[in-house]
C-alpha cells in the first residue's frame, strides 16, 4: 500500500467518525486521489477538524506515515496561551511517540483526557457547577473479547493487525485452536473492528465477553500483537492454555480465562 494511499484510508476512517467535523482542503484530496496508486508520488494532506470552539488543523506530510510524523495544531477560545502551548507539546510527544504508524484518532483521544483535565480543574478552582460542552465527547474505552473455533489464517491475523493500527487498538490475537481475540481501545473504534472482523468467514465466531464503559487508565496493553506460546497435539496448533491463563493473571484479566472457556 502506497503512503499516499495511507493517508487517504485514515482520512475515510476519521471522516465516517466525525462526519459533520471535518474540512478537507480540496486542492490536497484531489491530489492524493490522483497519487493513490503511484508509489512515487506522495502527496500532502490537510484537513481541519471543528469541535465547536475546539479546532484541530492537521497536516499529514507527503512522507507521514513512515517517514514524517504528522503536525497538528490546536486552538480552543477556552485555553489561556499557557495552556494551548502546554497541550501542543503534549500532542508533538505523542506523534513523536508513535511515529510510522496512523495516529490522529489516538492523538483526538489523548487531546479529549487532556481537555477534561483543564477543564475539571478549571471547575474546582472557579466552583462551577456545570461542565463546558464545546469539545469532543468524553471518551468511553471498551474491552472486548472473541472465542474462535480456530485461527490459523495468515491473512486474518496481518488484517487484525492492520485494523489495530488504522483504529489505535490495543490487545492480542491468540492464534490456535481454539483462538482468543481481545481488543481495547475507544469504543466506537471496537465497534468498527467487530463489523470488520465479523465479516471475514470463520467456523465460529463468538463475542464472548465485554466491558463496554473503561477509563482510559483500565487499559491493560500497549499495543496488539500475536500471543505464543508452547504447542502441542498431533498436529501442533494447541497452545498451552495454562501459560495463557497465568498471562492473564499476571495483568490482572485472570478472571477473564474463567468467561472464556466457562470453567
Amino acid at each position: 500500500m502506497t503512503l499516499t494511499q495511507q493517508k487517504l484510508d485514515e482520512l475515510e476512517i476519521i471522516e465516517s467518525i466525525y462526519p459533520e467535523k471535518i474540512e478537507v482542503d480540496n486542492h490536497d484530496l484531489v491530489n492524493c486521489q490522483d497519487c493513490a496508486n503511484d508509489p512515487g508520488k506522495h502527496p500532502m494532506l490537510r484537513f481541519n477538524i471543528k469541535f465547536d470552539q475546539l479546532h484541530l488543523e492537521v497536516l499529514l506530510p507527503s512522507d507521514y506515515p513512515e517517514g514524517a510524523s504528522a503536525e497538528i495544531r490546536i486552538s480552543w477560545s477556552a485555553l489561556d496561551s499557557s495552556q494551548e502551548c502546554q497541550i501542543n507539546d503534549s500532542i508533538k510527544l505523542t506523534l513523536s511517540e508513535n511515529k510510522g504508524d496512523s495516529v490522529i484518532l489516538l492523538v483526538i483521544s489523548e487531546l479529549t483526557n487532556l481537555l477534561l483535565d483543564i477543564v475539571n480543574n478549571q471547575l474546582q478552582s472557579s466552583n462551577l457547577e456545570e461542565t463546558p460542552a464545546h469539545f469532543p465527547e468524553v471518551s468511553i474505552y471498551s474491552r472486548v473479547w472473541y472465542y474462535a473455533h480456530h485461527i490459523y489464517s495468515r491473512e486474518k491475523r496481518t488484517n487484525m493487525l492492520q485494523w489495530s493500527k488504522e483504529w489505535c487498538l490495543t490487545g492480542f490475537v491468540l492464534p490456535g485452536k481454539p483462538g482468543i481475540i481481545c481488543i481495547e481501545g475507544l469504543k466506537k473504534n471496537c465497534k468498527e473492528f467487530n463489523s470488520r472482523v465479523r465479516a471475514m468467514n470463520w467456523q465460529l465466531l463468538k463475542l464472548q465477553h465485554e466491558e463496554p464503559t473503561l477509563s482510559s487508565e483500565e487499559m491493560k496493553f500497549e499495543n496488539f500483537k500475536e500471543l505464543i506460546f508452547d504447542v502441542h497435539g498431533r498436529d501442533n496448533k494447541h497452545q498451552d492454555l495454562g501459560q495463557f491463563r497465568t498471562f492473564l493473571s499476571e495483568i490482572g484479566l485472570d478472571n477473564v480465562f474463567q468467561v472464556l472457556f466457562n470453567v
